[in-house]
Order: C-alpha cells, then structure tokens, then sequence
C-alpha cells in the first residue's frame, strides 16, 4: 500500500511538472505582436538583394532608426531604407525629431514579424551594369510600430495589420492607416494634396473629418490633432500599375496607369 502511495505521489509530481514545463514553452513562444522582450536572432543577409525585418519590440524609441532631412523615421537595411511608423494607444502623435519624447516611449509590437524577407532590385547604368547603392524597388517600404510610454506598456497591436510584401513593381497592397496618427499618414505635396506613394505610384488622401469641417493639409499642426478611425478601401487591397514606355518598349520610371487613384481617410479628433 505504501509502494502504491509513493507511486501515486511520483506520478502526480511529474504530471504537474510537465505541465509547467508546457506552460513555459507556450509563454516563450512569441511574434510579433506580443509585447514580452525576447531575444530573436535575426538571419544574416546573403546578398545586396535580400534582407531581414529586424526584432523591434521592447526597444526604446530613440534607440532605433533616425529622423531623415525630409522629418521620416527611417531604419537602414543594406543600401536601402524603411520607414518606421510609430502608433500610440490614442492615435497621439509621437514627434520624431524630438529625441527626448522618444525616449519616453518603448516598441510593444511590429506589423511585420522579425526575418520577413526585404528583397530589393538596383538601378542599371546605360550598359546594364548594376549600381551598388541604388535601389530601384523594394517590396516593403515601411514598418508600423506600435509603441507605448516607458513603464505604461499598453497593448494596442492588435489594430496592427500585417501587409503583403510587394511582389514587383507593378504590384502593391493598401496599408492599414486605421489607428495612425493623421501627420503620420503620406505627405503633403507643392500643389496642397495629401499624398502617399507605393513604389512609383501616388495615391491621393482625402480627408474626412467626423463632423466635415475642413481639414488643411498644409497646416503640419493641425494634422497632429487627428486619429484615422476607418478608410475607403480595405487594408491589403491589391493595386496595380502600369509603366510608361518609349517606342522599344523600355519602361520609364514614372506610372502609365494605375487601378487605385484616391483612399478616403475618415478622421476624428484626438481627446486629450
């Protein structure tokens, strides 16, 4: 009886270690979208060509990337780059070229999981000879980071939407804008238009205020006031593009056509 009792007693042990283990592993088991920080060996580049999304969760703000001359946050990978997109709980704009506010915020997820592949293409010379250092496409252009004020670890990535890699350059897939902060959404051109740009094609904005006051995309301040709370066309949207070409066939660098011209983008104010 006694024997009986001890081996009840050693299998309900093992039993009940085996399951923490288990517990364990699921724990450790994280993508991108989970907010604990865990080590991820980033694979190493083979060539010029091919490159992978780094791990950015659990990094503080201002320790990844830098503000370009042009006031995008961007990260470099080989002889390109790709614009990091910082989304707060709120929609809250987060100043980039203010690298004391970046300090105040640490990466909680990533629209793309770390070793998503980066392919680029090069630009030729006129004997078709390769450059080096500049590439002509690329099939991500950006990464959306959603972040959170240092010790307030809020987890707003599920909002976060894993784009398709672009597979030419002839095709591109809608971004999520839902959740960003509106400056942080394309750019304003000469002729006052709220524009984005996928590969070579541009896309214009229209922005929809919730009560349908005007919106002025010349006004940068302005902007910053502003959440997207839905769009026009769904995220992952395919959009394709045509190329212009001389009397040989060569294609230029400008588009021809392309199936998606215009992307609502419905806006309310952020509460402060």
């Amino acid at each position: 009886m006694k024997k009986l009792l001890a081996l009840l007693l050693i299998t309900s042990i093992f039993v009940s270690v085996t399951a923490c283990g288990n517990n364990g592993e699921k724990d450790t088991d994280n993508n991108a979208s989970n907010t604990q920080n865990t080590a991820v060996t980033i694979k190493p580049s083979p060539d010029k060509y091919t490159w992978y999304v780094n791990n950015y969760v659990g990094k503080n703000c201002a320790s990844i990337g830098y503000t370009s001359i042009g006031g995008d946050r961007m990260d470099s990978y080989g002889a390109g780059y790709i614009e990091l997109i910082y989304v707060s709980p709120d929609g809250s704009y987060v100043d980039i070229e203010d690298e004391e506010a970046l300090k105040q915020y640490v990466v909680t997820g990533q629209s793309l999981a770390p070793n998503t592949e980066i392919r680029y293409t090069f630009e030729v010379d006129s004997e078709g000879n390769e450059f080096d250092s500049l590439v002509a496409t690329k099939n991500i252009e950006e990464i959306v980071l959603s972040v959170a004020k240092v010790g307030q670890k809020e987890n707003n990535v599920d909002s976060l939407t894993s784009i398709s890699p672009s597979p030419d350059k002839y095709t591109y897939y809608v971004a999520d804008y839902v959740g960003r902060n509106l400056a942080d959404c394309g750019y304003t051109s000469i002729a006052g238009k709220r524009m984005v740009k996928y590969g070579n094609a541009l896309i214009e904005l229209i922005i929809v205020s919730n009560d349908g006051s005007f919106i002025n995309p010349n006004e940068s301040e302005l902007l910053k006031n502003y959440v997207v709370t839905s769009q026009n066309i769904a995220p992952n949207t395919e959009l394709k593009v045509t190329y212009a070409a001389d009397s040989n066939g060569e294609e230029y660098l400008w588009t021809d056509t392309q199936t998606i011209e215009k992307i609502e983008l419905y806006v309310t104010p952020i509460q402060e």
